[in-house]
């Protein structure tokens, strides 16, 4: 069994921003993804995706479409809106 590392990189990509607090665990997002930048993290107790191989990520967006509950966000829209 491996266990990830919960360090930043699991969780944003330079297009993508995951909230695992938000996540439901669908894998919706996981499927979406063609290039398999997104993974699971499928223990009994503890369940959401999480950024795989960020290195794969092009942009595409459709992980963002895929998900219904707003656990993954567009980076760039994500830091413009943050306060100078």
């Amino acid at each position: 069994m491996t266990f990830h590392s919960p360090f930043q990189r699991h969780k944003e990509t330079l297009y993508i921003r995951l909230d695992t607090s938000r996540c439901k665990a669908c894998w919706d997002c996981v499927q979406a993804c063609p290039q398999g930048v997104l993974g699971k993290v499928d223990l009994h107790f503890h369940r959401h995706a999480h950024i795989d191989r960020a290195e794969n990520c092009k942009g595409c967006l459709l992980c963002l479409d895929a998900c219904t509950h707003q656990a993954i966000l567009n980076r760039e829209v994500v830091y413009d809106n943050v306060p100078q």
